[in-house]
């Protein structure tokens, strides 16, 4: 097995994850934005989060793991970073839905149905039935952190399994599931329903795992991509970004161009974004980039349901002032991502971290 790349913060990558996490946003708030879709490929932008995943954890976690960390730490850790967020998105969502019943009785949802997909959804466990529009009703945008969680649970679990050759084979089996699975459906935008459930499964596990295979790469060809460290090629695999979110394909181009996205554009950005170094003036900005990602991912559709229930209820049609009113929203959920970040979820984790420490002191 190839080890890590030596450890440190790739600015480059937070800022291309907090560019698409945007970038989501801003689709799934685009009926307050335009009269079509916003980025219409920015469902794009989840394959890149788990492309980043696999990176990034193969690069902090490879070595850790090799030397004694236990699936048991490597969980907590992970349920750590990820659950305080997740938990006030959900939890949002529930007040939404308490609030509706009290403002627009003609919508009214039995106490027990709110409980059961609280409780539900507090646990992680998707909801399939034909009644739900997703897996996770109070927050929708989290179906994917689910299918992080199993991917991540199967990394540890067959570590010492992953070869270079069986990393090969898991993608290229993945890839062959994905691309059946979106002949079918037309499009990679699945996994999010009780019916596309299963078709998540390849979808995370081949960017996932490619992710871990180019960390574990790079001591191979970083030499060879000299040319990245002079020039801006941070900045164009950026714009990059946003390029490929904005262009949307009709008809069967559909699904050639969102499986050569993940399989070759996603791969060469982030490789981009991994060789080349960062402008000095930018590395503040590019850090907040990554520190506000996935607080805008994890809270921006119960926040959207908040904000546009809240106008319905009062009579005020918010799709009828667009684009300001989904640029104020935009604004409003990044600047609360940024604030519940800094009071919430850092100083969380960080007593959690704590405690786990000292647990395992005891220990």
């Amino acid at each position: 097995m190839q080890p890590a790349a030596p450890r440190h913060v790739y600015l480059n990558l937070d800022a291309i994850r907090g560019v698409a996490a945007i970038s989501v946003m801003l689709y799934h708030f685009s009926p307050f934005l335009a009269d079509g879709k916003v980025l219409p490929s920015s469902y794009l932008a989840v394959d890149l989060f788990f492309l980043l995943s696999g990176f990034v954890i193969a690069h902090a976690y490879d070595r850790k793991i090799e030397n004694g960390m236990g699936f048991g730490t490597f969980l907590a850790i992970r349920l750590i970073r990820l659950y305080p967020l997740y938990l006030a998105g959900t939890l949002l969502g529930f007040f939404y839905l308490l609030v509706k019943n009290r403002l627009i009785p003609a919508e009214y949802m039995p106490l027990s149905e709110i409980g059961t997909q609280l409780t539900t959804g507090m646990l992680f466990i998707p909801l399939v039935g034909d009644a739900y529009h997703t897996i996770f009703p109070l927050n929708p945008a989290s179906w994917s952190l689910f299918f992080e969680l199993i991917v991540n649970i199967a990394y540890v679990a067959i570590f010492f399994l992953l070869s270079r050759r069986v990393l090969t084979a898991l993608i290229a089996v993945s890839l062959v599931l994905l691309i059946v699975a979106s002949v079918f459906a037309g499009t990679l935008d699945f996994g999010m329903t009780g019916t596309t459930i299963i078709s998540g499964l390849p979808r995370v596990s081949f960017s996932f795992f490619l992710g871990v295979l180019l960390c574990r790469s790079m001591a191979r060809y970083q030499d060879r991509l000299g040319f990245l460290r002079r020039g801006w090629w941070v900045e164009a695999a950026i714009l990059l970004t946003l390029i490929v979110f904005a262009i949307a394909p009709a008809g069967s181009a559909r699904v050639a161009y969102d499986l050569a996205c993940i399989a070759i554009v996603f791969p060469v950005m982030v490789i981009t974004g991994a060789v080349a170094p960062t402008e000095p003036r930018l590395a503040g900005f590019y850090g907040w980039l990554g520190r506000i990602s996935y607080p805008i991912y994890i809270i921006h559709t119960p926040m959207l349901m908040i904000i546009a229930g809240a106008g319905k209820a009062v009579s005020v049609d918010p799709f009828a002032h667009h684009p300001w009113f989904g640029l104020l929203m935009a604004a409003a959920v990044i600047a609360i991502a940024d604030i519940a970040t800094r009071i919430y979820d850092e100083p969380l984790r960080r007593f959690l971290q704590r405690q786990m420490q000292r647990a395992r002191a005891v220990a």
